[in-house]
């Protein structure tokens, strides 16, 4: 792919990954407002993408501008801490996931792990951040079990993109 053409694509993504995270707290806020911290995860559509086509550092920059703009901006100080840290665990964890094991995952697994590693991420920092530990466990398993479906939703959903994807970089 072309340097120009990366650029573009890699700018496109991270507005859409700021979008996408935004409506996700919109959206989760009016529909899933009893569970405090769950989100859909929509966002995470486009970090897989990049994670598979993309350089690290260029995943990395992605990841940190939307955790930044999203986070910082939108949600504040703790949010960013908080759902910054698990968005970069996330990203790490899907990125080595599928450089080192893209024959044996498919997306969907890939989207899982990443997800599930969100969501840990996530009630550690908080569990460290408000000294919460048996509350972050028996709430933890709730997100976990949310966590898991959105995260294979967004897997099928990434299996048909790559598919667009692959067509508009050839």
């Amino acid at each position: 792919m072309k340097n120009t053409k990366k650029i573009v694509l890699l700018s496109i993504f991270t507005s859409l990954s700021v979008v996408l995270s935004i409506v996700d707290s919109m959206i989760t806020e009016a529909a899933f407002s009893f569970i405090p911290m769950a989100r859909i995860g929509l966002a995470n559509v486009i970090v897989l993408l990049v994670a598979m086509n993309f350089r690290f550092e260029e995943g990395l920059v992605l990841v940190l501008i939307k955790s930044l703009l999203a986070n910082l901006l939108y949600r504040g100080p703790i949010a960013f801490i908080i759902g910054g840290t698990a968005s970069l665990i996330s990203f790490l964890v899907m990125y080595y996931l599928f450089k080192l094991a893209k024959t044996k995952l498919s997306e969907v697994g890939i989207s899982v792990a990443g997800g599930f590693a969100h969501i840990v991420t996530q009630l550690l920092v908080t569990a460290f951040i408000y000294h919460m530990q048996e509350e972050i466990i028996i709430y933890g398993v709730l997100l976990v079990l949310l966590s898991l479906v959105t995260s294979i939703i967004i897997g099928f959903i990434v299996q048909k993109l790559a598919v667009y994807y692959h067509r508009i970089t050839e």
